[in-house]
């Protein structure tokens, strides 16, 4: 392992350099982003190189590869960049209250949020919260990478990036998915609908890639039925929702707790499925040396209490 009197003799633009390198295979375009010479870079990766005791990157007249040394370098460099990056607006802009970056699904959005807010709020742990939006492979990468510290969401067994043996989760809730239809809807009156009795309906459903899509799929798959082609492929259940507002023939597919909390305002109705969906968690994910952060802790331990104390809505 290195001693950290050899790690002391790296500067901020020594670890730059390799995640630059990395984006534009060159050092002479990595040069130019840092406003340094070729040779000045040159000397850097070489410093960088000796420190390390190893070759980061394959030089040729093309440019410049990682090697897999420096790949599984710059898979530790790049979350300390970005937590470099995010220092100033930490300690400028109300030092008092810490950020923390939540990745998280849409449908966490609306069904967890909003009680995640109110919990810290009660208990005087508010943070300042930026919220990201994205799909769940997404949410791991940039989770891995250092842009946020955490997610709010499902996890993708399909998920093929960095090992997760360094991550903490956490279970939350049961969210099945439900299928929604609108309030004039027929089958919104029926006690009982197979999904066999849906596959002509039009249906606005995420695109595929996404978790929801995997499950709408795979909720037809498993009876034996070709899964329809939907009408719409949009990735809110928003704007799903909203088409079914003018167009009552329509069905879509969302987290349970959403379509509770759009049936609660009048706007959709649930459909009594004979074969319901199966449980699904949500969890909350971070990376174990995030946890040594306060607010990223408040989060876990608020969420942990919600999950206990909020029951999900009967089927």
């Amino acid at each position: 392992m290195s001693t950290p009197s050899r790690l002391d003799h790296l500067r901020v633009r020594h670890l730059r350099l390799l995640d630059l390198i990395s984006q534009h295979g060159s050092l002479t375009a990595a040069a130019e982003c840092l406003g340094i010479s070729q040779p000045t870079t040159t000397k850097l990766l070489q410093e960088l190189e000796r420190v390390l005791r190893c070759t980061l990157v394959d030089r040729s007249t093309r440019g410049g590869l990682l090697t897999d040394s420096g790949r599984r370098a710059l898979e530790r460099v790049r979350p300390a960049m970005h937590a470099i990056d995010l220092i100033p607006d930490m300690v400028s802009a109300a030092p008092e209250h810490p950020m923390v970056r939540i990745g998280i699904l849409r449908l966490a959005g609306i069904s967890m949020a909003p009680d995640l807010v109110h919990q810290l709020r009660t208990h005087g742990h508010m943070p300042r919260l930026y919220l990201h939006e994205d799909a769940v492979a997404n949410l791991m990468d940039q989770l891995f990478d250092g842009e946020i510290d955490c997610i709010i969401g499902r996890l993708d067994p399909n998920y093929h990036g960095q090992p997760v043996d360094t991550l903490d989760i956490t279970q939350l809730g049961n969210d099945p998915y439900e299928i929604a239809c609108a309030p004039g809807n027929p089958l919104s009156r029926k006690r009982s609908v197979p999904l066999s009795a849906l596959v002509g309906a039009p249906w606005a459903v995420a695109p595929r890639g996404t978790y929801t899509r995997q499950a709408f799929d795979m909720a037809f798959m498993s009876q034996g039925i070709p899964a329809p082609i939907p009408v719409i492929e949009s990735p809110s259940f928003h704007a799903s929702f909203a088409v079914m507002s003018r167009n009552t023939d329509f069905l879509t597919i969302a987290p349970m707790s959403s379509v509770r909390y759009y049936a609660d305002l009048g706007k959709v109705r649930p459909i009594r499925l004979s074969t319901p969906f199966p449980p699904d968690r949500m969890v909350f994910v971070t990376r174990h040396d995030l946890l040594t952060i306060p607010a990223v802790r408040d989060i876990k331990n608020s969420l942990i209490e919600l999950t206990r104390t909020v029951p999900v809505p009967a089927r």
